[in-house]
């Protein structure tokens, strides 16, 4: 139910926005008046940063607001029950920002919602503290897998990035529950691919890729992880929420101008990516620098919005980064070495695996969970077995990388 009153929520928020929602088009800017789109996201943004500042105001009875980590952990009395109406509202608004164009994602409402629902049942029923965990962590959990209809990432994501420690009891815990709410959810949300795509197969080629996407993209996902870390720490609380998100809204508003795709959680941008790598008619030098602007904007607006008093995850915007720079390096590849294109994978295979493949390596790094993105883009994408073995290459490169990245950090810190 928690996925599906989000998905729903999104929906009514994009046709009042957009005209329409993404059933009818998955890119929802297409089709959609842009004095409508910018009028619509300058006022959303003004009426939820009033909210988010009353929500968070000590003069309105408000405070910080818990998130989905701190009601697992529950420390203390305000992360173990933080306010009922104030929390399900702080998750209402969110899907209201980003159904109306907000730049980050849609997924942590329905994870907190979860977990906020857990905790009062567990309270309820006077349940011991490790299975009260337990119940949280897995009702988060299957929030996402709901939402997105990814069962089997779902259970990945809960003993991964949610930290739940591996035993008989939260295994079969946290699938029953993931697995209850996905068939819920299923009821009225579709279990097709997220993003329709070409099946990456396992060939040299593309591993190949793997291992050069591993290498190129690692560094510009540690920088966005490093990013939102210094955005969230740093996010605006206090009064300038009220000027300071209606501001980014406004900025979103006008790039979209140029670039409507940055709109959104990040579906947008990741589908107009592989429809120009399965159209290779399309795929021109201007489509391959619109799209590095697209990557270039995107990331900005996410950490410019979370910084600035917005809320939202970070997970569908590191698939739209990631498979926007899988494009351009992919793209780049083909005009410098025109004779790639010789390759038996092709121009349009080539560019889809690289979307592919770039949408795990910066989820894997931007979330610090690879086994997690590994499982949500073979969700997203409806992938075959074939895609798990370049997959785990780009990931496991990736993640070297990043291990360099930390080991040379500390060297440079030791000398200091």
């Amino acid at each position: 139910m928690r996925g599906y009153c989000a998905a729903l929520g999104v929906g009514v928020i994009e046709v009042v926005a957009f005209g329409h929602d993404e059933t009818l088009h998955p890119i929802i800017t297409y089709y959609s008046s842009t004095p409508r789109r910018v009028v619509a996201l300058v006022v959303v943004g003004f009426c939820v940063a009033v909210t988010w500042y009353v929500l968070q105001s000590r003069r309105w009875g408000g405070g910080p607001l818990a998130s989905v980590e701190s009601m697992v952990r529950a420390q203390s009395l305000a992360e173990r029950r933080p306010g009922f109406v104030r929390q399900g509202v702080h998750a209402l608004v969110q899907i209201v920002a980003v159904g109306a164009g907000s730049p980050v994602g849609k997924e942590v409402a329905p994870r907190e919602l979860g977990a906020l629902f857990a905790g009062r049942i567990a309270d309820w029923g006077r349940l011991p503290e490790g299975t009260r965990r337990t119940l949280v962590a897995s009702a988060a959990a299957a929030g996402l897998a709901a939402d997105y209809q990814v069962p089997v990432a779902g259970v990945v994501f809960l003993f991964e990035a949610l930290g739940l420690g591996l035993s008989v009891k939260n295994v079969l815990v946290g699938a029953f529950t993931v697995g209850v709410a996905t068939a819920t959810a299923h009821l009225t949300i579709s279990d097709q691919a997220t993003y329709p795509v070409v099946l990456v197969q396992t060939c040299w080629e593309s591993l190949a890729l793997a291992v050069l996407l591993g290498v190129v993209l690692a560094p510009g996902a540690l920088w966005f992880r490093r990013l939102l870390g210094w955005a969230q720490r740093g996010r605006a609380t206090n009064r300038g929420v009220l000027w300071r998100v209606p501001l980014v809204f406004a900025a979103v508003g006008v790039v979209s101008m140029v670039l409507p795709e940055v709109m959104g959680n990040g579906r947008a941008l990741v589908q107009q990516t592989f429809n120009r790598a399965e159209l290779v008619g399309s795929f021109t030098v201007p489509a391959l620098l619109y799209t590095l602007g697209l990557f270039v904007a995107k990331g900005v607006l996410v950490v410019a919005a979370l910084r600035h008093g917005s809320y939202g995850g970070t997970l569908t915007p590191g698939v739209a980064l990631g498979a926007s720079g899988g494009f351009v390096v992919a793209g780049t590849l083909v005009c410098v070495c025109p004779w790639v294109s010789g390759f038996p994978l092709g121009v349009t295979g080539l560019l889809s695996a690289a979307g592919v493949l770039g949408a795990a390596v910066f989820l894997a790094l931007s979330m610090d969970a690879p086994l997690s993105s590994v499982a949500l883009v073979v969700g997203f994408t409806g992938q075959s077995w074939g895609a798990y073995v370049p997959l785990a290459v780009a990931v496991g490169v990736a993640w070297g990388v990043k291990r360099l990245w930390e080991a040379h950090r500390a060297r440079v810190l030791a000398g200091a």
